[in-house]
């Protein structure tokens, strides 16, 4: 593993303590998928950094009118019912939203988070989520061609948040051969 959990909490300034607990579970998630490789974690360390100091699984916030306004009845979410706004806002390392990808992933890590929306909050989870999620929409074939624009477009949906991502992004690439 060619990132320590130190170096990692340094760059990001986020809590040592925080990469210590959640770093460990990201990397056994990623191996387990076989998608670890060094350019990966590179882009699961940026990915998290450019949303989040924290570097932890998070819930989003704001009042029940802006998760209505938001996301309810939003179809291209699955938003269905009354609440699902509220009920399926962003959580995890990389915000999980809607009905429909709580339905999926919650299908594929084995675990009921329709139901149980706020279960995506658990680290083991929440890393294991981001793994699938980054297997599912390619992002190690990006990686591996170096494609970080690409990168940021698959994880993000758009380039929001680059300069940060590319700030984290380029002390990351000078550690690995």
């Amino acid at each position: 593993m060619p990132f320590t959990a130190d170096a990692i909490a340094t760059l990001l300034h986020a809590p040592r303590a925080n990469v210590e607990a959640h770093w460990p579970l990201l990397t056994q998630a990623l191996a387990d998928l076989q998608i670890l490789e060094p350019r990966v974690e590179v882009a699961v360390i940026a990915s998290i950094g450019a949303e989040s100091y924290l570097f932890a699984p998070e819930e989003e916030v704001g009042s029940e009118a802006y998760f209505r306004r938001m996301y309810e009845f939003d179809r291209a979410l699955g938003n269905v019912e009354p609440g699902d706004g509220l009920r399926f806002r962003g959580r995890g390392f990389l915000p999980l939203v809607g009905r429909t990808q709580y339905a999926r992933f919650g299908k594929l890590v084995g675990v009921d988070l329709v139901a149980h929306p706020e279960l995506a909050l658990e680290a083991p989870l929440a890393a294991r989520i981001l793994a699938y999620d980054f297997m599912l929409k390619g992002v190690p074939k990006a990686a591996a061609e170096e494609d970080w624009v690409k990168v940021r477009r698959l994880v993000h949906g758009d380039l929001g948040g680059w300069k940060r991502f590319n700030g984290i992004l380029i002390p990351l690439l000078r550690q690995i051969p």
